[in-house]
């Protein structure tokens, strides 16, 4: 017998007194027996939902990590696509094999019209020439928001947020020359978990020659290249790490998806030799005293300085040098927003800005520095030091006067050829006073140069008519600039370009 505690009282009500009931095992007491079977219950439960769990994150792990290992192969294979197509269309040696997948994840699709290319010669007189104009193909891998894709020559990755270049489209620029291979791909039926086909070249390649000058002023040929792609922003970080300052206009700056490059290809060899170059060089006629204020040639349509104040020769010559106004129009509309300066500038490129008053640095050692200035160009006293370092060039096409007073220093002074400053027609140039230096070529072929006060320019000064209207003017040619070109556009200066056009075929 088993005494059982319970609280009821005999009449089945709740009371304070305890009552005492006797359980004789016979199942008239089943509480605690219920409870045995009710946890048994729940820790089958508990058991059951957690191995559900684990089944449920390990399938989904291994999910996870076959559609990563698919993804690697697919790379690898647009990898080893991308070799195979480059070879065969470079050299026409007949259609090569190629296969991709089978793929139990993503499928290969081919788009024909997916990306563009559009190369422009601008010629600034509203009749720009359309020089190649063609969609670059697009052969990729689709999974879900996962896309490995063959274009243009090389390959890219995108994940859903932003792209990423996996190989390069063989795009150049050593020594001054430029080598851009284009690649357009089609494809005939091409798609589904697999490609089991060839690839061979289409049509003969075509050579776009971007530095053809027929027709054109002497000078720089303006090149712009469009680049439209779904993988926008990488093609634009590659066309910057390949050809640094190129791009005018990125992908969130203009059209969707396309960036902007301009290239300048110039015509070498015109000798900018000599110390001043104008229509009209006047001095100040109490100048002489046997000091030479030019070391170096002069030569000017009309010339009224006495030659004992140059160190040189005097010549005689008809004044062509062109305006500037056309590269700084082009260079004024490519800046879409208008900044400051650092006090040290190190990005190569555009920089567009309002105004230059004050002291900076331009390092070089990255690349072509090129400032354009919309307003005002003036160095006051004491605060006007523009300094050049590196091995690259700084200029600053100014659409505004320029005016320098005080002991302001320009350029490089060991190197007069690294820094080009550039006027429109409506600038005025000048040194107020003090005793500027400044070591650069000094173009303003439409302006007048006046020089007053006591300066310093190695280098060379272009202008309409060029002005010493003191006796303390001292302008010396460094010969730096001998084979100068004429006017330096803004933007990389190509002188060798290659941009040739293959078109490959895929069969499936």
């Amino acid at each position: 017998m088993r005494r059982v505690f319970d609280t009821r009282r005999a009449g089945g009500e709740s009371g304070d007194e305890p009552v005492d009931r006797i359980s004789d095992g016979s199942g008239t007491d089943r509480y605690r027996g219920q409870a045995h079977v009710l946890g048994l219950v729940l820790l089958i439960g508990a058991v059951a939902v957690a191995s559900i769990g684990i089944v449920v994150l390990g399938s989904s792990s291994l999910e996870t990590q076959q559609t990563t290992i698919e993804a690697e192969y697919a790379e690898q294979s647009l990898l080893e696509f991308a070799h195979t197509a480059e070879t065969t269309v470079v050299t026409d040696r007949g259609p090569s094999d190629v296969s991709l997948g089978p793929f139990d994840r993503g499928h290969v699709t081919m788009r024909d019209d997916a990306g563009r290319v559009t190369i422009t010669r601008v010629n600034g007189s509203g009749s720009d020439e359309v020089l190649y104009n063609e969609p670059l193909g697009t052969l990729a891998y689709v999974n879900d928001d996962t896309e490995i894709a063959y274009q243009g020559g090389g390959v890219w990755r995108t994940d859903g947020a932003g792209a990423a270049m996996v190989s390069a489209p063989g795009i150049e620029y050593r020594d001054g020359t430029l080598t851009f291979p284009l690649v357009q791909l089609g494809g005939d039926r091409v798609g589904g978990n697999a490609i089991d086909g060839t690839v061979r070249q289409a049509a003969t390649p075509t050579q776009i020659a971007l530095d053809d000058r027929s027709g054109h002023d002497r000078g720089s040929v303006t090149t712009r290249i469009d680049v439209e792609s779904e993988y926008c922003d990488a093609w634009e970080r590659e066309l910057e790490d390949s050809l640094e300052g190129s791009v005018i206009e990125g992908c969130e700056e203009g059209e969707p998806q396309r960036v902007r490059i301009q290239l300048l290809t110039s015509e070498n060899g015109r000798s900018l030799g000599g110390a001043v170059i104008g229509e009209t060089v006047t001095a100040n006629p109490n100048g002489g005293s046997g000091k030479h204020l030019i070391d170096g040639d002069v030569r000017a349509g009309t010339i009224t300085i006495d030659e004992s104040m140059v160190n040189g020769t005097l010549s005689h010559e008809n004044y062509d040098y062109p305006s500037a106004d056309e590269e700084i129009d082009r260079a004024l509309e490519a800046c879409d927003e208008y900044g400051e300066l650092n006090g040290t500038v190190t990005q190569p490129g555009v920089h567009c800005v309002n105004e230059i008053d004050s002291n900076h640095h331009f390092d070089t050692s990255n690349g072509d520095i090129d400032v354009v200035v919309r307003e005002s160009f003036d160095l006051p006293h004491g605060n006007g030091n523009l300094s050049v370092t590196g091995s690259n060039d700084l200029t600053i096409y100014a659409d505004t006067g320029f005016e320098v007073r005080g002991n302001a220093a320009i350029g490089n002074e060991s190197n007069a050829s690294q820094t080009r400053l550039v006027f429109s027609s409506k600038s005025t140039v000048q040194t107020a006073s003090g005793t500027p230096e400044i070591n650069a070529l000094l173009y303003a072929p439409e302006s007048t140069v006046t020089l007053n006060g006591t300066p310093t320019v190695v280098g060379t000064v272009v202008g309409d008519e060029v002005s010493l209207g003191s006796a303390a003017v001292e302008i010396r040619d460094d010969g730096s600039l001998t084979t100068l070109e004429y006017i330096p556009g803004a933007g990389p200066r190509v002188p060798y370009a290659t941009v040739t056009a293959y078109e490959a075929k895929l069969d499936d």
